[in-house]
């Protein structure tokens, strides 16, 4: 009875521990993984940019919004996830090749989309912000996951948004668009399910 109680334990524990490693991604181009899970406010396009980072499906491309005249939160990409375990994530995001903002604004929120809490901007940005920040696309890190969230704690049951948006107009001309391409929820094992995990190989080993 008690070899069956940890071997149930074991699997339990290798079940978690697979689910941190998968991920979940969603893209946002047809053909793309989880497609159902983006949506958009505002003006979008497609481009040819592909992201291609570890995972995401080849040369399928991405979307953008220019922010040369519009931006703010009403022109926004948003991942959506409803995770099945509670337990803390790493949320990264992959985009391709572009000239993207500098501070791409990033909003991990469950409520609207626009209209809600004030940004860092002064733009009437999503509601039921969670976290905020801001990440440096212009050029750089492309075709690679880039942390956005660590270790952020998320609720089974409840869904949970990831909108990408310009906070201001270009200001350089140069860097004059937001683009986006994937993004990425990992559930991130606890120690004590690892250490279980650890446990329960050793007793199988000396079982044999």
């Amino acid at each position: 009875m008690k070899k069956s109680v940890v071997m149930a334990a074991v699997l339990a524990a290798a079940v978690l521990v697979v689910q941190a490693q998968a991920g979940f991604i969603i893209e946002n181009r047809a053909g793309g993984l989880n497609l159902a899970n983006y949506s958009e406010t505002g003006g979008w396009a497609d481009s040819s940019g592909p992201v291609n980072a570890p995972g995401c499906t080849p040369n399928i491309g991405s979307r953008y919004s220019g922010t040369t005249v519009f931006f703010g939160p009403n022109r926004q990409a948003v991942f959506s996830f409803t995770p099945d375990v509670t337990g803390p994530y790493d949320i990264e995001l992959a985009w391709p090749s572009t000239a993207g903002q500098p501070d791409t604004a990033v909003v991990l929120y469950t409520g609207v989309s626009f209209g809600g809490e004030q940004d860092p901007w002064g733009n009437a940005g999503p509601g039921g912000v969670i976290a905020r920040t801001t990440m440096d696309m212009y050029y750089k890190n492309a075709g690679v996951w880039n942390l956005a969230f660590d270790d952020v704690v998320l609720t089974a049951g409840t869904t949970y948004k990831v909108g990408i948006y310009g906070g201001h107009a270009s200001t350089s001309g140069l860097d004059n668009r937001v683009a986006i391409g994937a993004a990425q929820f990992t559930l991130v094992p606890e120690p004590a399910t690892l250490a279980l995990l650890v446990l329960g190989g050793l007793f199988l080993r000396r079982r044999g």
